[in-house]
């Protein structure tokens, strides 16, 4: 059986996302649960495109398009977002720990992070929707 090429792609965003999230340098506390929660995510959106893919494409062929849709922008954020907050509170963190003289900069460092990571993420979200709902055979 050959698997529609959104599969692929699939597969290739969840490792690249499982790869960041195991690489980031999170307290103990933290690791596990935020690895796993990454693990759980990934499998669940793989899981949504091949369960579309091979059942609900041919059953609901119209009605499935809200379905899909709004399946792709729940994973999308419950995938992004995440790893998108880890992100910052992880800059976040570095940023008060330099020795910068005014505090301000400090400030003003993180809020120029904070809105280019969401840049990022809003960009992607746009992205994502684009290559499994637009150009998705």
């Amino acid at each position: 059986m050959q698997f529609p090429s959104n599969i692929i792609v699939a597969v290739v965003i969840s490792i690249i996302c499982i790869l960041i999230s195991f690489g980031l340098k999170l307290p103990i506390k933290y690791k596990k649960p935020f690895r796993l929660y990454s693990v759980v995510a990934n499998l669940v959106f793989i899981v949504f495109l091949l369960g579309f893919s091979l059942f609900f494409k041919t059953s609901l062929p119209n009605q499935g398009i809200s379905l899909y849709y709004n399946g792709l922008a729940a994973l999308y954020f419950l995938l992004v977002i995440p790893l998108g907050v880890t992100l910052i509170l992880l800059f976040r963190k570095f940023v008060m720990n330099v020795d910068i003289y005014l505090v301000s900069l400090k400030y003003v460092i993180n809020i120029g992070a904070i809105v280019i990571i969401s840049g990022i993420i809003a960009l992607g979200y746009i992205l994502f929707m684009l290559t499994f709902y637009g150009f998705a055979p």
